[in-house]
């Protein structure tokens, strides 16, 4: 009898270590998929909000779990979101609506209460699983809301995990479509005529995904009246680039040479209609459209597009005349220094605004004379965008994305935004006063267009544009716009709301 006692209370020991070792894991705490703002539009399809990953050893299964969506600006009503869900990850760590499974959806959105995700009592609680959210067609531009995954979100059959809640940056909807408001032809190609290196500037009403035009895509996403087209005759096309906020498409003009002119068609007068469907499209994804009449034209002007005090006409193309846009030129022995630009050369008229845009000596090409078909502008090289500078007063000013200058009212709102006196540039009055004057700098909530960002905990660099920040994607794409180290921002980006725009190639 005492025997079986002794079985049956080891028994009894067993069961309860057996039940002590069963547990759930939470191995990846819940995480928000949007840190920054977002932009969506209407019938969006699902968009990721949080990730979380659990591992059972129990066998638990998954019960339920909720969101609380709640509105920030607008008039958001639960006819705005067409579904919240929940997904299982196929595999591959990211959220994805073609790939991932999803397990529950629920196409009744409150807005201000709980929003809730009944899962089949059958359903393994092990797996890293997503919780997204659908906007309806209803949805209106401006209407924007931010979802929280509460504390008791996960609700398993058993040993359900201990959590903090968690809330997503703000989702903004955009509804409105993107057009092509203007197209200018530009003669940059360093003489009068026609040529390889003239090109034609294309203004969007608001910042695109800057998708990579090539020779195989354009005649798909620009149609051109006439007949007339973007390549020259054996099919090449000269070059594409964009601008930082995606709002200019710049196309450089191709030729083969020859006896015989391959020259593209295109000439100004043309309509240039937007016809890119899912390749180009705003922030949001909404596709671009419109069309405009090509102004200006490919020969030479009283000031050649380029010729102005920009300096951010082509660059790193190659020009008809040898130069490369954006490269640093000195002739001989003579001790000025140039800036290529719109297949001119720019002096510079001092060191100290070679040295504010972040210039080294040790980069000039050599050039033994002067080519014939090179021309000189007479107008210098002024300091770089994202510059600090200074006069003989004490205003400080940074030079904008726009190339004007923007004084700061005080030198707390300077110092807020991170910026550091230590890198203020002092030139003449004379280089000063050939920059406007633009806005002044009165708030450190918002940083000035053309502010570089360094994210602290990140190697992201970003230009600030229209609210946006824009990474670079790689160091060359940071150095061939003509920026510099020394004018990056270092500090917490987090404090800052900027929406994340396309990455700048």
């Amino acid at each position: 009898m005492k025997k079986f006692a002794l079985v049956a209370s080891s028994l009894g020991l067993c069961m309860l270590a057996l039940s002590a070792q069963a547990s759930v894991t939470l191995n990846i705490a819940p995480t928000s998929l949007v840190p920054d703002p977002l932009l969506i539009p209407a019938s969006s399809g699902q968009v990721g909000l949080f990730s979380f990953q659990l591992t059972v050893d129990a066998g638990e299964t998954f019960t339920n779990t909720k969101v609380q969506l709640t509105q920030v600006s607008g008039s958001v009503a639960s006819g705005d979101l067409s579904s919240v869900a929940l997904w299982r990850d196929d595999g591959n760590g990211s959220f994805s609506s073609g790939s991932d499974t999803q397990l529950v959806s629920n196409s009744t959105v409150n807005v201000g209460s709980d929003t809730l995700l009944t899962l089949p009592t059958t359903t393994p609680a092990t797996g890293k699983f997503f919780v997204s959210v659908a906007t309806s067609g209803s949805v209106s531009t401006g209407d924007q809301f931010t979802v929280i995954l509460p504390a008791d979100a996960i609700i398993l059959s058993a040993n359900s995990p201990s959590t903090t809640a968690v809330t997503t940056n703000t989702i903004t909807a955009d509804v409105t479509a993107p057009t092509l408001s203007s197209a200018v032809a530009q003669n940059t190609g360093g003489t009068s005529a026609k040529e390889a290196g003239d090109s034609v500037k294309l203004m969007f009403s608001e910042s695109t995904n800057k998708p990579a035009i090539t020779t195989g895509n354009i005649g798909s996403v620009f149609s051109l009246s006439s007949g007339h087209s973007f390549l020259d005759t054996t099919g090449n096309l000269g070059g594409t680039s964009w601008n930082v906020a995606g709002t200019e498409l710049l196309i450089t003009l191709s030729n083969t040479g020859g006896t015989t002119s391959t020259l593209p068609t295109v000439q100004p007068g043309d309509t240039v209609t937007a016809t890119g469907g899912s390749t180009l499209r705003d922030l949001a994804g909404n596709p671009v459209s419109g069309f405009a009449i090509i102004s200006g034209n490919f020969t030479a002007t009283s000031t050649p597009p380029g010729d102005d005090d920009d300096d951010d006409e082509g660059r790193e193309t190659h020009c008809a005349n040898s130069l490369i846009n954006g490269r640093l030129y000195k002739v001989g022995t003579e001790q000025t220094v140039y800036l290529a630009a719109a297949c001119r050369l720019k002096p510079f008229r001092g060191q100290a605004v070679f040295h504010a845009r972040g210039h080294k000596f040790q980069n000039i090409i050599t050039l033994s004379s002067l080519p014939t078909n090179v021309t000189v502008s007479q107008h210098p090289v002024l300091p770089a965008e994202g510059t600090l500078i200074k006069g003989s007063d004490k205003t400080v000013w940074f030079i904008g994305s726009d190339h004007k200058r923007h004084g700061f009212v005080s030198a707390v709102i300077f110092l807020n935004l991170g910026f550091n006196f230590s890198s203020v540039q002092t030139i003449s009055d004379q280089d000063l006063n050939l920059t406007p004057v633009g806005q002044t700098v009165n708030s450190d909530q918002q940083h000035p267009d053309g502010t570089l960002l360094l994210c602290q905990n990140s190697p992201a660099v970003y230009e600030i544009e229209n609210g946006k920040k824009f990474g670079f994607r790689t160091a060359n794409a940071f150095l061939s716009r003509g920026h510099s180290w020394e004018h990056v921002v270092r500090l917490n980006c987090a404090a800052y709301n900027y929406t994340v725009g396309a990455p700048v190639d």
